[in-house]
């Protein structure tokens, strides 16, 4: 992708964006703050965009492509099924492409995919631009711009196409949308009707600075250009629907929660037992009458401030947490310690340890337990 200019982000902008961005979330799911796009009501919302794509790309089955196979209408018929997804079997449709028929034929965006079906000229130039897109060596931009120009211009349409090929290169559009999240970003680009490979490429770029500005000023780990796109389209989404957050009866989309998160809430079932199965009864010993003085939402709040005071790492030794997951060591997952045995879950005498170090401190002093972990070093605790 070679075609597309610098594009600059205002820091300032982003940074308000952000913001209301944050505000935004905790706004449509139910207080909880932003974490990233794989979880929280983030990934409930646009989760589906990388499933759709593989949905696509299985019917595409771009391995059973054969360059014989142009003018035969076998990979138009398979671009086609690839677009017109509506599946209630895997819950998925996609709104990424204006392709039902709801406003009348000529307003689809593939309409000249389906005309091209009985029109062998065309349907022989479309299969060759679509084979050499997915499976020869065509020249992107080139291949863009015709296709652009049998398509009437269709953005969404071509931009589709592309994401289908590499989603680490190209991004859905819906120009309006973007162009508004643009102007809020401080990011000078117009995507509406000015549908072109250059173009097309600055969109492409533009996505890149707000997936490094996610990063660097966001503080967010591992992102993908998908979740830069999902950013600028929930901004500007949520934006819209903000009037609407408070209706009576408005369904609740759910959340979808990451390990962190379900380590977080594991942490809170295990106070909340503990506390209630130690209210000072005498059984065949006294056990230690333990209260907890907050509620489970405050709990999980302080639960979450804990996990990045301590860099998600154990209070006691510095080693990394695993988080809930099929590859997380049990041993290593986060625990609730009581910084004084002695008292109660509250705050300021609570820290995050890992399990196996929660097992071994028991109900030792926490200073001692420390000063014996110095020893185990190799090193002397400082006094």
């Amino acid at each position: 992708m070679t075609a597309g200019s610098d594009v600059n982000l205002g820091p300032t902008a982003f940074r308000e964006a952000f913001a209301r961005f944050q505000r935004l979330i905790a706004a449509n799911d139910k207080g909880h703050a932003f974490t990233g796009f794989r979880e929280g009501v983030a990934a409930v919302w646009e989760g589906y965009k990388p499933r759709l794509r593989e949905h696509a790309l299985g019917i595409l089955a771009l391995d059973s492509w054969r360059e014989a196979d142009i003018g035969s209408g076998s990979i138009l018929q398979r671009t086609i099924n690839a677009i017109e997804i509506q599946d209630n079997r895997v819950n998925l449709t996609n709104n990424l492409v204006f392709w039902q028929n709801r406003f009348g034929h000529a307003n689809r965006d593939h309409h000249v995919l389906l005309e091209a079906v009985s029109a062998p000229a065309l349907r022989r130039e479309l299969e060759r631009l679509l084979f050499g897109l997915y499976c020869g060596e065509a020249n992107e931009g080139a291949a863009f711009d015709r296709l652009n120009e049998l398509t009437g211009a269709k953005y969404p349409l071509l931009a589709y196409l592309y994401f289908l090929k590499d989603m680490d290169r190209f991004m859905p559009i819906r120009p309006s949308i973007f162009d508004r999240a643009f102007r809020d970003l401080g990011i000078e680009l117009t995507t509406l009707r000015s549908c072109s490979w250059k173009n097309y490429c600055q969109f492409n770029s533009a996505l890149a600075e707000v997936r490094k500005a996610l990063a660097q000023m966001g503080g967010l780990a591992n992102v993908r250009l998908i979740d830069a796109h999902s950013f600028c389209w929930m901004l500007e989404r949520m934006e819209e629907g903000a009037a609407e957050a408070g209706r009576a009866g408005r369904k609740d989309a759910g959340r979808v929660l990451g390990g962190r998160e379900k380590s977080v809430i594991a942490m809170r079932y295990s106070v909340e037992s503990t506390v209630r199965n130690a209210n000072g009864q005498l059984v065949e010993r006294t056990v230690k009458n333990k209260e907890l003085r907050m509620t489970s939402v405050e709990l999980e709040k302080l639960l979450t401030s804990l996990l990045d005071l301590q860099g998600n790492r154990c209070a006691l030794t510095g080693i990394a947490f695993h988080f809930l997951g099929p590859e997380a060591d049990k041993n290593l997952l986060p625990s609730v310690d009581r910084i004084d045995s002695n008292g109660h879950y509250e705050a300021g005498n609570r820290q995050i340890v890992c399990q196996f170090i929660n097992f071994w401190k028991s109900d030792s002093d926490n200073e001692e337990f420390k000063r014996l972990l110095m020893l185990v070093r190799g090193g002397e605790a400082e006094q």
